[in-house]
């Protein structure tokens, strides 16, 4: 390592002497390394310190010397001081980087499913946590809590800071985990829906139905009071019973409503964020009567992430007016939000038919709709409960 640090020069040797020559510089201690000869000329390595010595013994032998290739840090050190410009640029990089990493600049989000991370960084930012606030300045215990305490859809939040990024990890709270039962606790399962069951799948508790047979809401499907000998036990009935049942479900709409309609007025307002602080890049706007849209992004260059965000908001006036449709336009915006009603309300199970009915008054359409779904219907339900 010293000798790459302080330099090292290849050099030739040609002459008569070169034997002799070389014995000279090992009696005075001038070290050589990776001697080899080609096409008849001597080739070896020597620290650029003792390079001088060595060529003055050279003329004392007849021997001519030259170097041929320089190693080490000391040259490129001299190539870059004649280009300071490179030296001041790679030092101020380096200052920025070790500045930077006091900062938060990334956010991990681990754990959601329902959630969507917009949502959790929103919760974040209200809370302290966001890209550019200093790292060592954030409360992340007070954040946690106060995220808990203020959305019931968090079941537990840990936030984890190191360096310069910040890995979020949560539980989200649903009615399952919320109405779950200790497994030590006797249950039984019963029917959460009215359907007829075609499968089931039990691992603890005596099922009290046959495939095919039809159950009301709430009767008990698998009982945990369960026949051992002469004695009866009590157990944590589990499993799961797969049915086939009916939603009903019906969207109403007059053929002339009051909505907010657009104007074709726009307009866009654009703000900078550096650590931390929004600095808007125009001017004032009214935004009364206006709907709002927004899109953040990260400014890069060449593939790399800068501490610098640019927040674009698409603000489109809107007047209130009176829309009149037709039958068959307002037949689709119903189906549309059935199909959404499904998707978002429906989607642990399986949609086996869709019955449509549409009631068409003076005023309006009610769609009336009969969903048949297949899925699991057991809920569990503790003993002393029936």
């Amino acid at each position: 390592m010293r000798p790459y640090l302080s330099g090292t020069v290849t050099f030739s040797m040609l002459g008569a002497y070169c034997e002799k020559y070389l014995n000279e510089l090992f009696s005075n201690r001038i070290k050589l390394k990776n001697i080899y000869t080609e096409k008849g000329i001597i080739y070896a390595d020597i620290s650029i310190n003792d390079y001088p010595a060595a060529a003055r013994l050279s003329r004392k032998y007849g021997v001519r010397t030259r170097v041929t290739s320089r190693h080490g840090a000391y040259f490129a050190l001299r190539k870059l001081g004649k280009r300071p410009g490179l030296i001041i640029g790679t030092f101020l990089s380096v200052i920025l980087v070790l500045f930077l990493r006091l900062f938060v600049w990334n956010i991990q989000i681990h754990g959601n499913s329902e959630l969507s991370d917009a949502y959790i960084l929103g919760l974040l930012e209200e809370h302290g946590i966001t890209a550019g606030v200093p790292a060592n300045e954030t409360n992340t215990l007070e954040a946690e809590r106060r995220i808990m305490l203020k959305s019931d859809k968090i079941k537990w939040i840990n936030i984890e800071i190191n360096g310069s990024k910040a890995d979020v990890y949560l539980n989200e709270a649903n009615d399952k985990q919320e109405n779950a039962i200790d497994f030590m606790t006797p249950c039984n399962i019963v029917a959460a829906r009215t359907g007829v069951i075609v499968d089931s799948d039990i691992s603890s508790g005596q099922m009290l139905y046959e495939n095919g047979s039809g159950v009301a809401e709430g009767s008990v499907i698998v009982s945990g009071t369960v026949s051992s000998g002469t004695s009866t036990i009590l157990v944590h009935a589990d499993g799961s019973v797969i049915a086939d049942f009916y939603e009903d479900a019906d969207f109403s709409m007059d053929f002339t409503t009051v909505e907010k309609v657009p104007t074709g007025d726009s307009f866009t307002k654009k703000q900078i964020m550096i650590l931390g602080m929004v600095f808007p890049l125009n001017g004032e706007e009214d935004i009364s009567g206006t709907v709002c849209s927004e899109d953040t992004q990260q400014v890069t260059v060449a593939g790399i992430e800068l501490p610098v965000k640019i927040r674009t908001e698409t603000y489109t006036r809107y007047n209130e007016g009176t829309v009149t449709r037709k039958t068959e336009d307002v037949r689709k915006i119903r189906d549309r939000q059935l199909e959404m009603y499904i998707a978002n309300f429906l989607k642990p199970y399986e949609v086996l038919d869709t019955e449509k009915n549409y009631d068409v008054s003076d005023t309006g359409i009610v769609l009336e709709a009969r969903i048949k779904l297949r899925g699991d219907i057991a809920a569990k339900r503790p003993i002393y409960e029936h």
